[in-house]
């Protein structure tokens, strides 16, 4: 029932793999988006560890006030449904979307600056693409059980 659908190719022990990318990226929005709604002392702590651009865009974020409200809701439910498999392909593209909301704005385009190209946002958005491409909920997740379900009604 929760297995490996039949429509994906990957070997069982890369389908694992992405099962396991899928858990941490989906745990580490979660915890990123509890934190800042209900223990804003802990975001404050964790700004200087991984992923610390998430986390100090959460904590200052000068755009409209309504983003401020919502990112961190969105983080929340983005990271409860990646952990579960639900919608997969679609949470992780609208992971990559408020990633990219908050690593955008953040560089300066000087041919001195090119190291900061590449850091924890950009890894965390090439991760999510990963799901996205190997169809991550289709294994361990609910995004197979509803497939499953539509197949049969289909017939």
């Amino acid at each position: 029932m929760f297995g490996a659908s039949s429509h994906t190719k990957l070997p069982h022990t890369l389908r694992f793999v992405v099962f396991l990318l899928r858990i941490v990226i989906g745990l580490t929005f979660f915890y990123l988006g509890f934190t800042s709604l209900f223990n804003p002392q802990l975001g404050l702590i964790l700004q200087g560890r991984s992923v610390s651009g998430l986390y100090l865009w959460l904590a200052s974020l000068t755009s409209p006030a309504w983003l401020h409200q919502v990112a961190p809701w969105a983080f929340l439910i983005l990271g409860a449904c990646l952990v579960i498999g639900l919608f997969t392909r679609l949470t992780a593209a609208l992971g990559v979307a408020l990633v990219l909301v908050g690593y955008v704005p953040s560089l300066s385009y000087t041919i001195t600056n090119l190291v900061q190209f590449i850091n924890d946002e950009l890894i965390v958005v090439i991760c999510l693409l990963v799901l996205i491409a190997a169809k991550a909920g289709g294994y361990l997740g609910l995004d197979a059980v509803l497939h499953i379900g539509f197949r049969k009604k289909e017939k």
